[in-house]
């Protein structure tokens, strides 16, 4: 009897374990029991589950924000700090990290300036302390300044254009230690970090083309001292924002104020923006020192004119003066300067037109003349330069405003370079100021002309 109630027990022991075990087994997961595929379909759906709360990118067109560019800007200002204002969806241009970069160090020299070093986050990684450096140029291989001018046909009335446009004055002397000054009508340029203050942009004039658009702009920048008031900013996404007349920029951020403005990627043609009477690119043909003390410009020049044209005797496409104030042009320029008088206007060109110095290299390097001055004969020889905007007194080249420099406390670099080539600093009201000679050793009457626009 005791045998079999032993006997009893282990039956009925054995069978609760195997009880046990097959509930254990039926209640595994699916995705365990079917193995990898629907291991697959579990990740699947679950990334389908995220995606319903990922915000979305969509463009802005020229009409105004589609009803997901609202819900992605709506998006992205939730993921913003609160203490940074949202910036509006724009064409093409993605919202940088919502991070400080590192401040530059006060009172840096020209030495510790890393040109071309690419340390900092703007665009090419280029920002305060890490510029540019010589090799480097903006806009595409296809840009019109990046052209070299070989085989381009001579304008048929380059004799009459030139003999006009040297009545004014021989190519004067470049300036370098104006910044800061009345006498910088110069291109400064300031390439923005992620972390930088944001503004509102606001327009003067009637052509609005930026109004209301927010970018950042680092907090030291500021527009050249001179009339124009010329200042440029390059975005971490790459876009070039040109403005003329910058009136207001306040600290910390909020409204930018500049009479005309417009923007052009940095990595484009550098036509079509609105800081220059030509409509070029304000990086467009003016000249680095990074570049002169390489000994080498791979681009073409900046030139500026008295005055220019008001009819299409120019040919090649050349538009007309639209009014009494303004004169024609021809591509790459899409807006004119100041029209000439009536006693000028014979034989004067049109903005956007193409000038060459038709000299060899040889010829060039034979010339008993400064090499920093070779160096932009080379330039004008190999790839021209373009009229891009009028003033002064007949006919100059661009020196770029050392004021991006010196607004983060960095040397002048065109002023160091000056004092390591001889030059001296001028006297009188023009102590401080360091004049590149451009014109001299040169039979500019003989070697300079006019050749055929590029291709549009």
């Amino acid at each position: 009897m005791v045998i079999s109630r032993f006997l009893n027990v282990r039956t009925l022991l054995a069978a609760l374990l195997a009880a046990a075990v097959l509930v254990s087994l039926n209640s595994a997961p699916a995705d365990a029991a079917e193995g990898p595929r629907a291991g697959t379909a579990h990740a699947k759906k679950a990334k389908k589950k995220a995606s319903k709360t990922r915000c979305t990118r969509s463009r802005k067109n020229k009409r105004g924000s589609s009803a997901k560019a609202k819900r992605s800007a709506k998006c992205e200002r939730r993921r913003r700090p609160a203490r940074r204002p949202a910036r509006p969806a724009s064409p093409a241009s993605p919202r940088p990290p919502a991070t400080s970069p590192t401040p530059p160090t006060s009172g840096a020299s020209v030495t510790s300036v890393n040109f071309g070093a690419g340390t900092a986050r703007g665009w090419g990684s280029f920002g305060p302390h890490s510029w540019p450096g010589s090799s480097w140029r903006p806009y595409a291989d296809n840009s019109p300044f990046n052209t070299p001018i070989a085989g381009a046909p001579v304008h048929p009335n380059s004799a009459a254009i030139v003999s006009k446009v040297l009545s004014w004055g021989t190519p004067g002397n470049l300036i370098a230690g104006s910044q800061g000054t009345t006498r910088d009508f110069g291109h400064p340029t300031y390439y923005s970090q992620p972390g930088d203050p944001i503004f509102t942009l606001r327009a003067t004039d009637t052509r609005n083309y930026l109004e209301g658009l927010q970018i950042p702009i680092p907090d030291a920048a500021r527009p050249a001292a001179g009339d124009d008031g010329h200042m440029t900013v390059v975005t971490p996404d790459g876009w070039e924002y040109d403005f003329w007349r910058v009136k207001s920029k306040p600290a910390g951020g909020g409204i930018l104020s500049f009479a005309i403005g417009n923007r052009t990627r940095i990595d484009g043609k550098g036509i079509g923006a609105g800081g220059t009477a030509a409509n070029f690119g304000n990086l467009a043909g003016v000249i680095r020192a990074q570049e002169l003390a390489a000994g080498r410009i791979d681009h073409a020049l900046f030139i500026v004119v008295r005055c220019t044209a008001s009819g299409t005797g120019y040919g090649y496409g050349t538009t007309p003066a639209p009014s009494s104030s303004q004169g024609a042009w021809v591509y790459p320029a899409s807006h004119g300067g100041s029209r000439c008088s009536a006693a000028d206007e014979a034989a004067a060109p049109p903005m956007g037109a193409r000038m060459q110095l038709a000299m060899s290299d040889a010829q060039i390097n034979a010339l008993a003349v400064p090499e920093w001055r070779k160096t932009i004969l080379r330039a004008l020889a190999t790839y021209g330069g373009y009229i891009g905007d009028t003033g002064g007194s007949g006919f100059n080249f661009q020196f770029e405003s050392s004021a991006m420099y010196t607004s983060f406390g960095a040397a002048d670099p065109l002023v160091s370079f000056a004092k390591s080539v001889g030059i001296p600093q001028g006297t009188g009201s023009w102590a401080g100021t360091y004049a590149f000679n451009v014109s001299s050793g040169v039979d500019w009457g003989q070697y300079l002309r006019v050749v055929a626009p590029p291709a549009s």
